[in-house]
């Protein structure tokens, strides 16, 4: 009788009703202006030129799966689409729009940001796309 593989597949809803839209570009720069830097985490064939072998203490650590997934593919394009899209909530943006909140309504001058109805500024945020 055979034996019942331990790995199942399963199955991923995509259906979710959302509807999803591209953001806007943030930049003016074009995604084929830039270049995508790509490194190796660790560059094992460098090593050995330079007579320092470690393959065996990687095989032995059983690390080569994780290093080889560290200094897999770049997906270049999908991080160009990323940063020509992307956005950056620091201290100077919260201010601007607290700026923009006060030239819409002078009588907002001199209120606290939660007064504006404006959310307080605890750290840098990265936008999503």
């Amino acid at each position: 009788m055979a034996e019942a593989s331990s790995s199942q597949s399963v199955a991923m809803q995509i259906e979710t009703g959302n509807s999803y839209a591209v953001k806007p570009k943030t930049m003016r720069v074009q995604k084929e202006d830039l270049d995508v830097q790509v490194e190796s985490s660790m560059d094992f064939v460098a090593l050995t030129r330079q007579g320092v072998d470690i393959t065996s203490y990687m095989l032995t650590q059983q690390l080569v799966g994780y290093f080889g997934m560290m200094n897999g593919h770049t997906y270049e394009e999908l991080v160009k689409d990323f940063w020509v899209r992307a956005e950056v909530y620091d201290r100077e943006a919260a201010k601007m729009e607290e700026f923009e909140k006060i030239e819409e309504d002078e009588t907002m001058k001199g209120k606290t940001k939660e007064q504006m109805g404006l959310a307080e500024f605890t750290q840098t945020e990265s936008g999503h796309l």
